[in-house]
């Protein structure tokens, strides 16, 4: 990944998960029936945890051309990076309780787990397509039949 590249998919992720903690306390609050006060500390918190959740990506930087084990232990670096920078500072902020920042922590495994398998079975689709595509133009080009 290039500098840029990693920079804008960081902003937008910022934006992303900015937007989720915000509205999850909006509908916990609504759903609840109670009144939720954020203060400009509190918002701080937020922008700050939302901040943490993209800065890891930076581990991938030139990482294009890794081998297998290497990007699997990039990734699971990433995830712990993430993981201990996001729910460290919510246990330190007082959002979450430390008794149950280990069932969150698990339950945010699964989700990095599943779309580390979503977009592991959507490039495995696309390269499978291209090359249908390479051997079809090679058969095209030499003359045989696909």
């Amino acid at each position: 990944m290039k500098l840029k590249d990693t920079i804008k998919k960081m902003m937008l992720l910022f934006c992303v998960i900015n937007t989720a903690l915000f509205t999850t306390t909006a509908v916990t609050g609504i759903l609840m029936d109670i009144e939720i006060v954020m203060n400009t500390s509190a918002i701080l918190h937020y922008i700050l945890i939302s901040l943490s959740s993209v800065l890891p990506m930076l581990i991938f930087l030139g990482q294009e051309s890794a081998s297998r084990g290497k990007e699997i232990v990039i990734r699971a670096l990433h995830f712990i990076l993430t993981a201990g920078a996001v729910f460290g500072l919510m246990v330190y902020y007082g959002i979450i309780n430390a008794a149950n920042a280990l069932f969150v922590v698990l339950v945010f495994l699964v989700i990095y787990a599943a779309a580390y398998t979503v977009l592991a079975v959507r490039d495995r689709k696309l390269a499978d397509k291209l090359n249908e595509r390479i051997s079809a133009f090679n058969s095209a080009e030499s003359g045989e039949e696909p």
